[in-house]
């Protein structure tokens, strides 16, 4: 006698009915994908933003040094720049880099501190002081909060008026410059710098040459060269 068993059906897993539904919604929306932008046509430009330029407030100090002062309250920080126009174009000749090697030497000791002593003034004030020169000027900045700055000042004005191009600092920075030009042998975009004013300008016109000079010059500055320089600033 055969005896026949009844088996029940049993749902697939829950796996598999998401599967299914998935792939069917899928063709659905085959068929149905949305449009995206005409990218044969540009946007439609909008009205141009009103553009608000602070006032430049001009005065003049008692010793005839023009300032020009811009408020903003955003934060509560100063931002000063003193520009000198003096740059490498003030250089004289066979004494490229000058210019640029006088601006770098001005935070390495000055008034009463040391290099490392002006750095440890100003990172105590939560500022920056920086300089640097560029082919027509060169520059002191100081960013400073404003319930610091009348400390700041005198730190800055040491740098400016009193540096003491002290000479074991120029030797730093003169092997510094000459290590950064043996470097830049082996750059080739460095090169192109290089040359490209060299052919423009000629050996002789100044911008035909680096803002940091060549190894001749920078190995023939003297204390001297960078006090006289300061001084007819």
């Amino acid at each position: 006698m055969t005896t026949w068993l009844r088996v029940p059906r049993v749902a697939p897993p829950a796996r598999f009915a998401t599967v299914i539904v998935v792939l069917i919604c899928s063709a659905e929306l085959g068929g149905q994908q949305p449009r995206g932008p005409d990218r044969l046509q540009p946007p439609a430009l909008g009205p141009a933003p009103t553009l608000t330029v602070p006032a430049i407030d001009k005065r003049t100090l008692s010793n005839g040094l023009p300032i020009w002062i811009v408020r903003t309250h955003k934060v509560p920080l100063a931002q000063l720049e003193l520009v000198v126009r003096a740059g490498s174009a003030a250089d004289p000749l066979q004494k490229f880099g000058l210019a640029s090697l006088t601006a770098d030497m001005l935070d390495e000791g000055a008034g009463s501190r040391s290099a490392l002593e002006i750095a440890d003034a100003i990172d105590y004030l939560g500022a920056e002081l920086s300089t640097n020169s560029t082919s027509d000027a060169s520059f002191v900045d100081l960013h400073v909060p404003v319930a610091r700055l009348a400390e700041a000042l005198p730190v800055m004005a040491d740098v400016v008026l009193r540096p003491t191009f002290a000479e074991n600092e120029l030797n730093r920075l003169r092997e510094e410059r000459l290590t950064a030009l043996v470097q830049a042998e082996d750059d080739p975009e460095q090169l192109i710098e290089f040359a490209f004013p060299r052919i423009v300008y000629g050996a002789k016109h100044r911008y035909g040459t680096g803002a940091i000079g060549t190894a001749a010059s920078l190995k023939g500055f003297t204390v001297d060269d960078l006090r006289r320089f300061h001084e007819a600033q």
